[in-house]
């Protein structure tokens, strides 16, 4: 590994913005500044009206909104508080569809509340939980106050953060100290505890009976047996790096999110931040930042390949498993076919 100290970032305007998205889910409404029109009580969507290149485009986020009654409930049950009127509390949407969450605020303090939506059966929040300490206690990401590992419902103090964009990739400083935390976690003398397996989550939640399904799980399979043949090192792993996940807390990068986090190869976290992230959009970005990770010999460029294809295949996947008719899922997996054959895999 090519980076050995954290990097200050410096003469960079960082700009405080709430990120409204998760991976698949409207991704690009939180590329370009946004507004947001909260929603009702008898309305169950948030509009995000966003510009790109000077044109406004807007978003519909369906969301299934959590009621003010269930979060005083929460709060109380909790002991988080004890203030058991809704008018004293306001609550905020933060991000994501896969889960719930909102910024809640009560007592002149602010928390982040998560709710799991309904997630397909792949996510143990206890080893969540357990992964989540461990990387607390190495210094890799920010504390919770509460973690209920039956219900996956977990609150922490809302922190001053600045959470990365997409295009702060770009920035050479804030891409290496992406990277560092990356090679931290990496390095970290940590034993998580097994969660999501990239290795094997895509045989549960691939439909055998849809062709192009069918033959992501051919493609993965044959990744996975060209990655052993190379060799496989167990190491701590994130396994969700979108940008979203990477944020600054007293200009330090860390990374927040870890329902995905398991013991795995580096080189997957690697494949996933740079293809969720669009490394790939400019061929020379690419190879220079994987020389910035020390990926420049043919045979680890190779692995990282049939990893990007592991990537691509997984979150695919997992996006048409929630959602049937997701175009970006698809057309992950498409991209990752039409990888397998430049290949010749």
């Amino acid at each position: 590994m090519v980076i050995t100290r954290p990097i200050i970032v410096k003469k960079i305007v960082l700009v405080k913005k709430i990120s409204l998205s998760s991976f698949f889910d409207f991704k690009r409404a939180a590329t370009f500044p946004a507004t947001m029109a909260a929603p009702t009580p008898s309305r169950s969507r948030i509009i995000v009206k966003s510009s790109a290149n000077g044109s406004f485009i807007t978003y519909i986020m369906i969301m299934n909104m959590i009621k003010s009654s269930e979060v005083v409930k929460i709060f109380l049950d909790y002991e988080i508080s004890n203030v058991k009127d809704e008018q004293k509390y306001t609550i905020s949407p933060l991000h994501g569809i896969t889960n719930n969450t909102v910024v809640v605020g009560v007592d002149n303090k602010n928390f982040v509340l998560r709710i799991p939506g309904k997630n397909p059966d792949v996510i143990n929040r206890k080893s969540e939980k357990f992964n989540s300490i461990k990387a607390y206690e190495a210094g890799l990401t920010l504390p919770f106050i509460l973690f209920d590992e039956i219900t996956g419902i977990k609150i922490s103090e809302y922190f001053d953060i600045y959470t990365y964009k997409q295009q702060d990739f770009n920035n050479k400083e804030m891409r290496l100290n992406a990277f560092y935390v990356l090679n931290e976690l990496h390095n970290a003398d940590l034993v998580f505890e097994e969660n999501f397996s990239p290795l094997k989550v895509f045989q549960d939640i691939a439909d055998a009976s849809n062709p192009v399904e069918n033959e992501a799980m051919e493609v993965a399979s044959k990744a996975i047996k060209k990655i052993e043949e190379i060799g496989i090192k167990n190491v701590p792993c994130h396994q969700d790096l979108y940008y979203a996940n990477f944020v600054i807390y007293k200009n330090k990068t860390l990374l927040i999110d870890w329902e995905y986090s398991s013991m795995g190869d580096s080189y997957f976290d690697y494949a996933d931040l740079f293809w969720q992230n669009e490394f790939d959009l400019n061929n020379e970005f690419k190879k220079n930042s994987l020389i910035e990770i020390g990926i420049d010999s043919d045979e680890n460029i190779e692995k990282f390949d049939y990893f990007e294809m592991l990537s691509m295949i997984t979150w695919g996947l997992w996006a048409l498993k929630r959602s049937p008719d997701d175009n970006d899922g698809l057309k992950a997996i498409n991209n990752a076919i039409k990888l397998s054959k430049i290949k010749k895999l």
